[in-house]
């Protein structure tokens, strides 16, 4: 439904809280294109895991829009042409389907303890998209295979480790086929030895073209991965350029500040 290269088009995106005492999104505007590795970078508390969240509407704007290939995800309706009689008719917002198309991967791993590592990742194909079972695990294991971990296919998440929990989570969210990829600090909870693992699947996923929204502290992956970088302070999108622009010829003087402490 989209007519541009735009996937994602964010305008005036507010998330306030306390009656807006605490202002977590200040008016954000941003487009992402398909095919972008877009990487949102800041301190602490200053916004990017909620407006990462917002994408998909884990959390609920106060105010502004979010249009996922063309739809305002944010409206309980909107109106498209019927393409049988070329008249407008309104059509209810539906946003698991839209979700559907959101893969999110998170600092925590969220599997199911009690099922074994395929079951986890067959789940949803499922019971969500009805994909025939014997398709869904075919598709699972060459997906575990890329991630060098099909041979833990049997296991359960208690033996594996961390990294390999994560790599697991991030090809979970690639069974479901989705159009965009958000990951909300998928290492801040790894050990330091088991970043690189998961660092690398992502690369990986940034090459093969996937459309990538990526929040994180590794300054080294928004250089060498991201086309794009934002950065957020105090709810607000202060600077957004080439990786290049913002590490060598950053503008704003709080992104200079951050910069000088965090590289």
């Amino acid at each position: 439904m989209a007519t541009s290269g735009k996937i994602i088009e964010v305008k005036d995106l507010k998330k306030y809280y306390n009656r807006g005492a605490i202002k977590a999104l200040d008016g954000v505007t941003v487009d992402i294109n398909k095919g972008d590795v877009v990487v949102v970078i800041g301190p602490s508390g200053s916004g990017k895991s909620t407006f990462l969240r917002s994408l998909n509407l884990l959390e609920d704007p106060t105010a502004g829009s979010i249009l996922f290939e063309g739809v305002d995800i944010t409206k309980k309706k909107y109106t498209k042409v019927d393409p049988s009689t070329g008249r407008a008719v309104t059509v209810k917002v539906d946003i698991d389907q839209h979700r559907q198309k959101m893969g999110m991967v998170f600092q925590h791993f969220n599997l199911f303890p009690h099922m074994t590592i395929l079951d986890n990742m067959t789940l949803a194909p499922i019971k969500v998209k009805g994909m025939d079972k014997g398709e869904a695990e075919e598709k699972a294991l060459a997906l575990l295979d890329r991630v060098g971990l099909k041979d833990r296919a049997g296991a359960y998440p208690i033996q594996l480790s961390g990294g390999q929990k994560q790599r697991v989570a991030i090809v979970r969210a690639l069974c479901m086929e989705p159009d965009v990829m958000l990951f909300d600090e998928p290492t801040s909870a790894l050990d330091p030895e088991m970043v690189g693992e998961v660092l690398e699947v992502m690369k990986g996923l940034a090459h093969e073209g996937m459309t990538m929204v990526v929040v994180t502290h590794e300054m080294g992956f928004a250089r060498e991965v991201g086309n794009r970088v934002l950065f957020m302070d105090g709810g607000k999108l202060l600077e957004e350029g080439a990786p290049a622009d913002i590490f060598e010829r950053p503008q704003h003087p709080r992104l200079k500040d951050f910069l000088s402490k965090v590289l």
